[in-house]
């Protein structure tokens, strides 16, 4: 996985085959002197504005600055099409999430619970993500339902990102999800119309993978601890991918 502080250790190593200073690259994309330190530091991140900026002046591709070119994370086992509408069979390493989890636990009843997650949806930003440590790139931010197909008493709720650490500062709650099998649909128009829909959410891919694409391809959910994730690919959170934790029957 390709982190913080591994991009800033990239920046620095093609700014100097380059043979530029910190002033002179950020004089050539028009930022601070300051803002690429923290950048070549691993402190944080340039937007994806000057992202393009600094491969143009360095002379890479976005890809090769971001070290994605190689990415081999998950492994796609198996693509099913249905009626243009492709869900994949996805073998998902373990993961560590970051960010603000809700428990049932913690509320009186399950109606003060979703509330709580009504509410924190509300906000601009449930948590700081700049307080996180060792985020993987690229980041994107993952709604975490835990038990949700279970007990009301055991379930959880997270607004999270990837890391590659659990020592996270204070404040920051870490839940950890075992390696398993997924099923992964996207929130597209082919997937939206298998609900008789011209869009959809990326929950709404959840009740459909469960109740009628699982039966019929011979899975049921895993037991090993792995749970639903909804993985936003905009800031928006208007589309991404659902991720469903099965193992086959």
């Amino acid at each position: 996985m390709f982190t913080q502080n591994e991009f800033g250790k990239r920046l620095k190593e093609f700014r100097k085959r380059r043979s530029l200073t910190q002033k002179e690259v950020a004089t050539k994309i028009g930022v601070s002197e300051q803002a690429l330190s923290k950048w070549e530091n691993g402190t944080c991140l340039p937007d994806v504005y000057n992202l393009k900026l600094l491969a143009l002046v360095l002379n890479v591709s976005v890809d090769c600055l971001l070290d994605t070119e190689n990415e081999t994370a998950e492994k796609v086992i198996e693509t099913i099409n249905i009626n243009g509408a492709v869900f994949e069979i996805v073998e998902k390493p373990a993961t560590i999430l970051a960010g603000k989890i809700l428990y049932a636990k913690d509320f009186s009843d399950i109606a003060a619970f979703d509330s709580a997650i009504e509410a924190v949806m509300a906000e601009s930003e449930p948590f700081d993500g700049g307080l996180l440590k060792d985020v993987v790139l690229p980041i994107n931010d993952i709604h975490l339902s835990v038990n949700f197909w279970l007990s009301e008493e055991s379930r959880a709720y997270g607004f999270v990102r990837e890391v590659l650490t659990d020592c996270q500062p204070k404040g920051i709650d870490v839940y950890k999800v075992p390696a398993s099998l997924y099923i992964r649909a996207y929130t597209n128009k082919s997937t939206a119309q298998l609900m008789a829909k011209e869009q959809c959410e990326i929950w709404e891919l959840f009740a459909y993978i469960r109740d009628y694409f699982m039966p019929a391809r011979g899975f049921q959910m895993a037991e090993n601890g792995a749970q639903e994730l909804e993985v936003f690919d905009t800031f928006e959170h208007k589309t991404g991918y659902a991720y469903m934790p099965v193992m086959r029957q």
